[in-house]
């Protein structure tokens, strides 16, 4: 086969995903090792509207503002209309999905990308081909970075929630969710719950198969696990699942097993800003005297509640329980002693949650 040939292929298969401009597929011939000018990429588009490599399948061209244009493939079996609205979703959810699922799973999200051009081609794809394809970028922010041990653990777990299978947690070393390894040393038998997406990375919760309490564990590399043939009841376990996960402010075991009437008082502008983001399913504001906001809710006291109190620094003020403002005042001052020379000692700056 020519090298010419096999380009208007590549070429044409790209138009298998979506709509093209000259620097779309510019920039895709680039990344794909294919040395060719933007000049002869005119020319194999302009190829390409003129064969039929397909029945019913068809190369359009479009001219649009300032006389761009782009180049589409159709297929004459579309029938079903979708607004704008449906083709920004779409590409909001391809651009915007997770760095550490997205990464991975590169060939299956253009695969259902593919079938999705295919149902749809007829529809106004062309109009912001390249607002698609070039303007969306996440930051990648707090981002967890995923290779094929951790895929394959999701697929495996995926295998165990789908098939009510309880599990074996062989090791874990990071214990991001702060469990109790003297209560719950491993090897542990675990009735998998749900898979949670939280703070860019991936946890598998579930309910230890002795004691019934909630345990979460992050996937990476050196997380173990074995997949056994037995089935547990999920049902019957999901409203205790249900109450303990609630209780908590984010993944994070509490302190104990005890749940406060929380107040925080936030700083005028910063509690705007923040009523618009998700806290807690009992979070309620108020707006008081002051001009500031009082967020109030019913939860556990966790690491990730003083560090999200920490993080505001001096924009929030506890105002009960006094158990949590003890707290944060303690671990303030904890902060400063080791700013002021003391070392860092992980056990005791655990040793309060």
């Amino acid at each position: 086969m020519s090298a010419y040939i096999e380009r208007l292929i590549r070429i044409y298969n790209r138009l298998r995903r979506g709509p093209v401009t000259i620097y779309i597929i510019s920039v895709w011939a680039k990344n794909a090792g294919i040395d060719v000018g933007e000049r002869q990429l005119y020319r194999d588009l302009n190829t390409l509207l003129n064969l039929k490599f397909t029945e019913g399948e068809n190369v359009m061209e479009y001219t649009g503002e300032k006389n761009q244009k782009t180049w589409k493939l159709e297929y004459e079996s579309t029938s079903e209309q979708i607004s704008q609205f449906d083709i920004n979703s779409f590409f909001l959810f391809k651009n915007f999905v997770p760095n550490s699922i997205q990464q991975h799973r590169k060939e299956s999200l253009e695969k259902f990308e593919k079938i999705l051009y295919k149902s749809f081609s007829q529809n106004k794809y062309e109009r912001q081909a390249e607002a698609a394809e070039l303007y969306l970028r996440k930051s990648n922010w707090w981002d967890i970075s995923y290779g094929e041990i951790e895929h394959k653990q999701i697929e495996d777990l995926l295998w165990a929630l789908q098939n009510k299978r309880a599990i074996i947690v062989l090791s874990d070393e990071i214990n991001s969710s702060v469990i109790d390894l003297k209560k719950y040393p491993l090897p542990v038998k675990l009735w998998p719950m749900e898979m949670i997406f939280h703070s860019g990375r991936v946890f598998i919760t579930g309910l230890h198969a002795t004691a019934k309490k909630l345990l979460v564990y992050s996937l990476y590399d050196n997380f173990k696990i074995e997949l056994t043939d037995e089935v547990f009841n999920r049902t019957k376990h999901l409203k205790s699942y249900r109450e303990q996960i609630d209780s908590r402010l984010t993944i994070e075991e509490n302190k104990e097993d005890k749940i406060y009437n929380i107040k925080l008082e936030f700083s005028h502008g910063y509690g705007l800003a923040m009523q618009k983001v998700f806290i807690h399913n009992t979070a309620k504001w108020k707006e008081l005297k002051n001009g500031n906001y009082m967020l109030e809710m019913k939860c556990g006291i966790s690491r990730s509640l003083i560090g999200f109190i920490g993080h505001s620094l001096d924009q929030v003020k506890v105002h009960q329980p006094k158990v949590l403002r003890d707290l944060v005042i303690k671990k303030f001052k904890d902060t400063l002693d080791v700013y002021n020379g003391k070392d860092i000692d992980e056990e005791k700056a655990n040793h309060d949650y």
